[in-house]
């Protein structure tokens, strides 16, 4: 094996410079050495002859899983002003390089999974393969070859990856953007850091030019700068055999480009000052300040074990304050808001520095505004005071479950590696780690408290941005210093809110004697159904924890039709009584102290409603379950009669109707088009409701349980949960009473429509167009199958021509409602304003060609293999993502048999599903008879 070579390239100019931060007179422990950590001898690294760099490691755990990743030593630090932009587009066009085998269409229809990503000093390309053999580990290679030397310059994919890296750079949320970039720039003015220009990196990738797109890929993709880094279940010598015969022929250009004055532009070092700044927004009117924390990040770049008990120290201080302002933050007044250890400022400073950021509200009085700053700077520096031997325990079990995992997983090894190449990181032995263990595991509270005291001086690297305070209001720069001085010299000690509260165990109900109709039934997919003594239906069925984090965890789902009553009115206070169980208090108990519940016994407990259903969630581990079902009881029989909190949770619904949030904030609109009968929470029903309709409507929404099921999935055992669940649900009280008000009944009108939906704050255009089909009823598993099928057609037919304007266009379809066989396929994307004509006019072309043209037999045989390992993960076990709950719930609501999908589902896959079936039903499906066209305009041009 070849001998590690001492890199002198990225950021060893940052490392003799940035190693300067933070050297003071906190003594140090005598294994707290400053020598550079060793590279792990398990790992086999190499240069070859050209320069190329290799990591192979082989890893036993998970069986055929292999991480293959290419590292590029250059990202948009290296850009020339004519290139701004470029390093990310060439990012694009070479995940999607096209070449004689398409290796990109390849790679995904043998299930493996490429992705890229463009930093600012790094750019990465990556590809998991789940399922690994020697077919797919050479394919990987080829990808990497072509990522690293075989890009090809073709200007209609160019053209299209322009499109998708101009639609990646849109916003969802213009405000919010306009924002952090403001907050940016003021941070970063005495920290000499170069700020880049949106707006000419936007111009300069609409006007492309081609010579310096190539210049870049020629002067910094070259082997010299380049790894190979494989992890996984593999051969080393083979590995290292494929890599050789990939790689070694790669040539460096004749004159190399240098990139010291490049990295020593770019090294950051905190002065120590402090900055005050004020801000105009238009569009927030309200009053506050902004205070930023800058501080330098222990975490990046680590090389020896002084790296290493910093960044301990940093990671143990952050957590205390953050769970600390957690705890302050939960009054209806406290001293400030939105506390956080990392703001997306920090993203502007390469990860060399870490900003932590918190808001006070100023609104109130502005002839209190020195009041209210000392509140907040008394608040925060209590976040550090006093820290005791529990907190730094606590803490540090945190850390060290985190630390023990930094290098025992594929992932986690890939990215470490990376940093080594990039940047002389350490990645050490598993020897040092023990001893990086014992490091952290021996920190003390006098440490501890050394290092946090450094973070709570006012007096150096904070920020201070007021924002929308009238001049003659505002605290001078000698008054804010002054304060800081006050604050600074006074003894400050942590007096957190009182919020432990204990649940006795009278609150739970229970019924004695039995409890069910009947015996419970078990099908063949391992679903239990119990019909309860009072009516209640019960369906449990448990599934595999994918991790550790998993295991023991249980998840309730409980749910019943929304009815309409005699009014809308009526039906939209029900709604709200529902919402309000989540958002209050309960017996006594105000909301801050059942958050503080809900977080020390490790559950969750949601009420809410989805557009047909009322809808109770919960999470709990087993051995919390008596916790849930306390808390559960107390909140569905007492109420929070607390005006605070009605006038609090008042104040939260009507912030909700405003904010956007995730990639679909503008469906609601849609439906209520679709719908416009359908009951639904605005702001006329907030401003009227009073607290006594709520409370009354609250107390007897939940004294009736008639018509609830609740499904329950995760990681248990159904015999001896079922025991201990169902004298709990069999004392839910259910009324006598025969039904006597229909469902909330939604009926889509199938017909051709074009609308317009104009919002506030934005700066680009939406467009969501479906296809709506009815398709025949009882709808047979095969049916579904081919729909799911053309799903995965369809996307990619539109995926791969609209990201010539948009970032993420999607295409794919869903039932509208089963039971009347109303199905729609949809297509929804981003759009430059201006543009999204042509964008509709791309998608109808490429409706047209799908219809025409369908699918191949080999792209259908690829799905079939891709469909049927996604079908063995989700039945077979859950993580973050549960297939059970959902499907379930619907199989119940559309009355059929939840056998039938999953048994059926591999079979017909595998043997049932022809081409001709698959092209016949596009055609018949895949329809623009009732085409529905909704674009989202901006109301006005702010940005």
């Amino acid at each position: 094996m070849m001998a590690i070579k001492k890199c002198i390239s990225i950021a060893m100019i940052l490392i003799l410079k940035l190693h300067t931060w933070g050297l003071t007179a906190q003594s140090l422990p005598p294994q707290v050495t400053n020598d550079p950590i060793a590279l792990d001898s398990s790992v086999r690294y190499g240069t070859l002859d050209n320069g190329f760099t290799y990591y192979i490691k082989k890893t036993q755990e998970p069986k055929k899983e292999v991480y293959m990743k290419l590292a590029v030593k250059a990202g948009s630090f290296f850009e020339t002003r004519s290139q701004e932009g470029y390093a990310h587009l060439l990012e694009h066009v070479a995940l999607f390089n096209k070449n004689p085998t398409d290796f990109h269409a390849r790679v995904k229809y043998e299930g493996m999974i490429p992705r890229a990503q463009t930093g600012q000093v790094v750019t990465k390309y990556q590809i998991v393969i789940p399922d690994a053999n020697n077919e797919k580990i050479a394919l990987g290679l080829n990808a990497l070859k072509s990522w690293a030397a075989e890009i090809k310059f073709d200007q209609s994919q160019v053209a299209v990856q322009r499109g998708a890296v101009l639609g990646e750079m849109r916003t969802k949320n213009p405000y919010q953007q306009w924002l952090n970039k403001k907050y940016g720039e003021i941070l970063l003015q005495n920290v000499e850091f170069p700020i880049y220009s949106k707006e000419s990196i936007v111009k300069n990738i609409k006007h492309l030019n081609m010579g310096p797109l190539k210049k870049f890929y020629k002067d910094w993709y070259r082997p010299d700068r380049q790894a190979a880094i494989i992890v996984g279940d593999i051969n080393l010598d083979s590995i290292q055999i494929l890599i050789e015969k990939n790689f070694s022929d790669l040539k460096n250009p004749k004159n190399q480009k240098d990139d010291e004055d490049i990295i020593k532009k770019f090294a950051i070092e905190l002065k120590g000052n402090n900055q005050y700044a004020t801000l105009k927004d238009s569009i927030d009117p309200g009053r506050r300040l902004t205070m930023f924390i800058k501080e330098k990040n222990y975490d990046y770049n680590k090389i020896s074990k002084r790296d290493y008990y910093h960044m301990f120290l940093q990671k143990i201080v952050n957590y205390i304050a953050q769970n600390r302002s957690q705890v302050l933050q939960k009054q209806y007044d406290p001293p400030f808001s939105n506390y956080i250890n990392r703001h997306t400022t920090s993203n502007g400073f390469k990860e060399q520095v870490v900003v932590s950021a918190m808001e006070v509200n100023l609104d109130d009085d502005p002839t209190a505004i020195d009041k209210k700053i000392h509140a907040a700077l008394t608040a925060y520096k209590s976040l550090f005071s006093g820290i005791t031997d529990h907190e730094v325990h606590e803490a540090g079990k945190t850390l060290k479950s985190e630390f023990s995992m930094a290098y025992n997983n594929n992932v986690n090894l890939v990215e470490a590696y990376l940093d080594n190449f990039i940047q002389g990181s350490a990645v050490p032995s598993t020897k040092t780690q023990k001893e990086l263990y014992d490091l952290l595991s021996n920190i003390n509270v006098n440490e501890v408290q050394q290092f946090a005291d450094k973070k709570a001086n006012l007096l150096k690297n904070k920020d201070f941005i007021f924002i929308n305070i009238p001049q003659n209001n505002l605290p001078g720069t000698k008054k804010m210093i002054d304060l800081l001085k006050e604050v600074s010299n006074t003894p400050i000690a942590f007096n957190p809110p009182l919020l432990n509260i204990e649940l006795s165990d009278s609150i739970l109900k229970y019924s004695g004697g039995s409890h069910t109709i009947g015996d419970a039934s078990t099908n063949l997919i391992g679903v239990t159904r119990v019909k309860l003594t009072n009516g209640i239906d019960v369906w449990l069925k448990p599934s595999k924890p994918r991790s550790e984090v998993f295991k023991n965890q249980i998840e309730i789902l409980g749910f019943k039709p929304l009815v309409t009553g005699h009014n809308n009115k009526n039906i939209r206070s029900k709604i709200l009584a529902h919402s309000y169980a989540s958002y209050s208090g309960t017996g006594g108990f105000n909301k801050f102290q059942v958050a503080h519940y809900l977080e020390a016994h490790h559950l969750k407990l949601h009420f809410g409603t989805d557009e047909n259903d009322f809808v109770i969630e919960g999470t709990f581990k087993e051995k919390n379950l008596e916790d849930f079902f306390k808390l559960f009881f107390l909140k569905i029989e007492e109420p929070d009669k607390d005006t605070a909190a009605f006038t609090s949770w008042k104040e939260k619904e009507k912030a909700l109707l405003a904010i956007r949030g995730g990639s679909d904030f503008f469906r609601g609109k849609i439906k209520k088009i679709w719908y416009p009968d359908a009951p639904s929470v605005d702001k006329e029903i907030l401003d009227t409701i009073s607290r006594e309709l709520l409370l009354s409507e609250y107390k007897k929404h939940f004294s009736d349980f008639k018509n609830y099921t609740f499904i329950i999935s995760g990681d248990f055992t159904t015999d001896l949960l079922l025991k201990k669940v169902q004298k709990y649900f069999a004392a839910l009280p259910v009324s006598k009473k025969e039904d006597d008000l229909p469902p909330v009944s939604k009926a889509f009108s199938l017909r051709k429509r074009n609308d317009t939906i104009r919002l506030e704050r934005l700066n680009q255009a939406f467009a969501e167009v479906y296809y709506p089909v009815k398709i025949k009823t009882p709808v047979d598993s095969k049916s579904q199958v081919i729909l799911d099928i053309i799903n995965s057609g369809f996307n990619e037919q539109i995926n791969k021509r609209l990201r010539i304007g948009s970032y993420s266009p999607r295409a794919s379809g869903y039932w509208l409602d089963k039971k009347k066989g109303i199905y729609t396929f949809f297509i929804n994307f981003d759009s430059e304003l201006g543009n999204e004509q042509r964008m509709l006019d791309y998608a109808e072309e490429e409706v047209m060609k799908f219809q025409k043209t369908g699918v191949d037999q080999g792209w259908l045989d690829a799905t079939i293999n891709l469909k049927l390992n996604e079908y063995q993960r989700d039945i077979n076990s859950f993580g973050y993502f549960n297939f059970w709950p959902d499907y379930l719930k619907n199989a119940i609501k559309n009355k059929e048999n939840p056998e039938d999908w999953i048994l059926q589902y591999p079979s017909l896959l595998k043997n049932f599903i022809s081409l001709k079936e698959v092209n016949e039903a596009i055609q018949n499906y895949l329809i623009t008879a009732y085409q529905q066209t909704f674009l989202i305009l901006p109301k006005e041009t702010v940005y």
